[in-house]
């Protein structure tokens, strides 16, 4: 068996410090050692590699070829695992609370809210997973959405939807009937329940009118990507999609009234993680965050 060629980690850590700094003493002042300390142990390394990571001057030193090409892999290394190391083994102050949410409400309405609860609870961090990627274990939380639900009594309840027409700035201006709507690509999400043929049967022989372009999408996130960069309106569920409509600089379309979705978001504990209070704590933070929303 060949013996293993990675270096120790603790001269990595050296390696890491003294290259970002350009300084065998700032390097030294970082980790708390000498600057003498730190060239021994980049010294370990060269000898162990067979070749110099550095070179040396009387005030700073630089990384050589092997050693600017070396750095991007022990960083990407070592950053990888300080990040599992934080997942697994947390800090006994640090609580982690794991919540898996659709793909719109992690990407738009929930970031904002999260980062506000850990701002408020400085020991927590929420690890926020896409619902539709595989994990074998179980969240603490999932914020769900059901079409056949719509009880607002249930405990879970968090909020309801409608659905309203988005754009760019300048083509929303432009919209002063819906009429106007025959001079747009429009797009509907496959998923929903209610898209652009419910809202056309309002107006009278808009449904059936040859002028007009409707186009299915996968989700809403690419729904109002193609909206900023192409000249087409899409119909999407709010307040979830509230906070990608505005980091795009996308506006509601006040013109056309929103409708009434079908079904709501729900917030699901799973039972065999225990009652921790903080868990409950944030659930009645995003439900009081989500009637303060406007919906």
């Amino acid at each position: 068996m060949q013996p293993s060629r990675i270096p120790s980690l603790n001269w990595l850590r050296v390696f890491d410090a003294a290259a970002r700094h350009q300084s065998f003493a700032s390097a030294g002042r970082e980790l708390n050692m000498s600057a003498a300390a730190v060239s021994q142990q980049i010294l370990a390394l060269e000898t162990y590699l067979r070749k110099p990571l550095f070179v040396r001057s009387p005030n700073r030193v630089r990384l050589t070829v092997e050693g600017n090409e070396f750095l991007p892999t022990v960083q990407v290394s070592l950053r990888a695992i300080e990040s599992k190391t934080a997942s697994l083994f947390p800090r006994k102050n640090e609580e982690r609370i794991s919540l898996v949410a659709s793909q719109l409400m992690a990407m738009s309405w929930l970031p904002r809210r999260l980062v506000a609860f850990e701002q408020a609870h400085p020991s927590v961090r929420i690890d926020l997973i896409i619902e539709d990627i595989q994990r074998h274990a179980e969240p603490d939380l999932a914020i769900r959405f059901d079409h056949g639900m719509s009880t607002l009594s249930h405990p879970g309840w968090l909020m309801g939807i409608t659905h309203v027409v988005v754009g760019k700035a300048s083509d929303i201006e432009a919209i002063t009937d819906a009429s106007d709507i025959t001079d747009f690509r429009l797009l509907d999400v496959r998923s929903h329940a209610v898209g652009w043929n419910t809202l056309l049967t309002r107006y009278a022989g808009m449904a059936d009118d040859p002028a007009l372009t409707v186009e299915s999408v996968d989700t809403t996130p690419l729904a109002l990507m193609m909206i900023k960069e192409s000249h087409a309106l899409a119909l999407v569920p709010w307040p979830a999609s509230e906070n990608l409509v505005q980091a795009l600089g996308l506006e509601i379309c006040k013109t056309i009234p929103a409708i009434p979705g079908l079904g709501n978001y729900y917030i699901e504990q799973f039972t065999g993680h225990g009652a921790r209070p903080i868990i409950h704590t944030l659930c009645e933070e995003l439900r009081k965050a989500a009637r303060d929303t406007d919906c």
